[in-house]
Order: structure tokens, then C-alpha cells, then sequence
């Protein structure tokens, strides 16, 4: 699954993979290995420790393409494709875990957003040519169009009834598309850091293209270490605005200064207002969001860039422990300031 956020790496600053450590707290030597792959469009990278030495790389590898075939918009027979393209407004088809999981988190957050953040936005997301389907660069769009644009998009609009092995859905219309990019990685980190604590793996760090989460100590015994990108055009992957250091916490960041184009003296970038059907841009280049899990962080990173510097300050201050980092223009010869919120100080290095 490719996704519609930047894509921000983040460096894992941790020691060589198959290093030993005595790990002070246990009293125990414990081993950290390292796994890497691709999924979704983009890298994973994964560090864990184990006691038992397990290659668990093939079983995180299916747990992952699992995650793609329910909710990639890339993969035409994936779960969210087949509902996206069916031709008909109500739908009948088996319950799917992960769809549905993330489907309910994507409700709660949009209305706590008020419908800022909106994964049904995918109409516009494909006009402006930022979705699976490329199209022609826009300019000078019609208040006609936003509002056919308009007409696809909202939440409120697309209903999901289940049960144990069935799944009723119903669109206002039947051209509505759904897309969890924005929570997607997210989502898919916490599965596997979960899979990782069923199985014994307690220290971890679990890496999808920038979307991270930390659990307990890495192997210098202190908690991770994570470098956010600088938000800055072709900025190399090892280019830190700043470092952070967290356990047992989820990060996320996105950021328009990857993913737009210039049509005419305009740019558009992939972040759209679902309202105005108008792709956001601001003096806010990137927010990066901590929370307790992955998947949150993921879909608050994304609400954020889309309400701008202040209305998101006034939002991450109403959402107990959830803490940013927004980083933007501060004048118009290109400084950039950073910004954070109450808490997220404590975890800079």
C-alpha cells in the first residue's frame, strides 16, 4: 500500500543487529536481532530481542500481507478495493478484522476533528492526482466540481454493520471511495509489535516507513532513540530536525514538502481539506504525534497538517496523552520553528 501521507523516515539508533547486551534490570543477557523487508509501498525495519533466537520474520511478513490484501487501495481484489469499486450502494461481504478495526478507530477520530480528518476523502485525493490513479495536474477548479467532489465525501455517509462473519456496508453513493492510508502503517505497526509481546519479544521497535513504536529498552538498556526528518525538499533520511527518546509509545509524522506538485504558480499538495475539497497549504510544513499506540499517532499526524498550526494546538491540547511536534515557516525568508506541545519537550534529547 502506498501511502498518501509523506513518507518521513525514521533512523533507528540502535546498536548493530545480533549484538549481546546485559540487560542490567533481569539480570539476563539478552540478544537483539534485526529484520527487514517491504511492505505497503514503502520499508519495515524491526529490532527485537528474543532469548529464544527465533526467526520470526516469516511469520511478521504474513501478518503484513494480510494488513495489504484487506486494506490496499494498490491490490484491485483487496477487501477495501472490492468495496470501493462495487457498483451498488449497499454491500454484502464476510467480516474482515482488520478493516473493521480500522474502520472504528478512523470513526472516532473524525469526530473528535469534526470531520477534518476523513478517509473517504479519496474523490478528491484521485481529482488532485495524489491517489492510485494518476491524473492531470489541476488548476482554476470550478466551485461545481468541489461540489460533485463535495457530493463523495463524509464519513457520515458510509455505514458499516457486523457481526462475527459478516459485514453490511452501505454508501450514499455508489462512486464514494474509502482509503485508511493515513492510519493504515499505523495500524499495521501496533499489530506487530503485539505480535511481537504475545511471543515473549518485550524490547522492540517496529518501524513502517516512518510510523514507529518503542517498547522497552534497547539494547544500551535506555529507551529508543528516533531521529524525525527535517522537513525540507529532498532532505536524505539521516537529516534530523531533532532526535527523540521514548518507550512504550507510538510515532507518527506527516508532512506536505514530499508529496505535491506545481501546476501553473500553484501548489498542490496531498493533503485536502475535506470540506473545501481544496488541498491544504500552510506555514506548517510536518507535525510528528506521540501516543500510546502507532495507530492513533498516524491518523492525528494526518488531522493535524490538514487543521493547520493553531486549530491543531487547540486540538492536541483537548486529547489527553497525546503529545506534537509541529515544525513550520517561520518567516518568509524560510526559517523554520519548531513547536510543541504542553509534554512533548520531556522526550527530546
Amino acid at each position: 500500500m502506498k501511502t498518501l501521507k509523506a513518507i518521513l523516515f525514521i533512523t533507528i539508533c540502535i546498536a548493530a543487529a545480533y549484538s549481546c547486551k546485559q540487560n542490567s534490570t533481569v539480570g539476563k543477557q539478552i540478544e537483539y536481532f534485526s529484520i527487514q523487508g517491504e511492505t505497503m509501498g514503502t520499508y519495515y525495519n524491526i529490532k527485537y530481542s528474543d532469548h529464544q533466537k527465533r526467526n520470526l520474520k516469516p511469520k511478521i511478513d504474513s501478518i503484513l500481507i494480510a494488513i495489504n490484501q484487506s486494506l490496499s487501495t494498490y491490490i484491485p481484489e483487496s477487501y477495501i478495493s472490492r468495496i470501493n469499486s462495487a457498483s451498488d450502494q449497499n454491500i454484502s461481504m464476510g467480516a474482515d478484522p482488520h478493516f473493521i478495526k480500522n474502520y472504528n478507530a478512523a470513526k472516532k477520530i473524525h469526530r473528535k476533528t469534526e470531520g477534518l480528518y476523513d478517509p473517504t476523502v479519496g474523490a478528491m485525493t484521485n481529482y488532485y492526482g495524489f491517489g492510485k490513479d494518476r491524473r492531470v495536474l489541476r488548476e482554476n477548479v470550478s466551485s461545481s466540481t468541489l461540489d460533485s467532489l463535495k457530493a463523495l465525501v463524509g464519513m457520515d455517509k458510509f455505514k458499516l454493520e457486523t457481526s462475527t462473519t459478516s459485514s453490511q456496508i452501505s454508501k450514499a453513493h455508489a462512486n464514494m471511495q474509502i482509503d485508511f492510508s493515513s492510519i493504515a502503517k499505523g495500524y499495521a505497526v501496533d499489530e506487530i509489535s503485539n505480535y511481537l509481546l504475545h511471543h515473549g519479544c518485550d524490547n522492540h521497535l517496529v518501524d513502517i516507513g516512518g510510523d514507529g513504536l518503542a517498547k522497552g529498552l534497547s539494547p544500551s538498556h535506555k529507551d529508543w532513540s528516533i531521529g524525525i526528518n527535517n522537513p525540507v525538499e529532498n532532505s536524505p533520511i539521516n537529516d534530523f530536525a531533532l532526535v527523540i527518546s521514548v518507550s512504550n509509545k507510538g510515532l507518527a509524522t506527516s508532512g506536505n514538502y514530499r508529496n505535491f506538485y506545481l501546476a501553473g504558480e500553484k501548489k498542490y499538495a496531498h493533503t485536502i481539506n475535506p470540506k473545501s475539497g481544496i488541498p491544504e497549504i500552510t506555514t506548517l510544513l510536518s507535525t510528528s504525534i506521540i501516543a500510546d499506540n502507532c495507530m492513533i499517532a498516524d491518523a492525528y499526524a494526518t488531522a493535524c497538517m490538514v487543521m493547520g498550526l493553531e486549530k491543531s494546538q487547540e486540538l492536541i491540547a483537548s486529547l489527553p496523552g497525546i503529545e506534537a511536534c509541529w515544525i513550520h515557516d517561520a518567516d518568509k525568508d524560510g526559517k523554520l520553528e519548531m513547536t510543541f506541545s504542553e509534554e512533548f519537550e520531556k522526550w527530546v534529547k
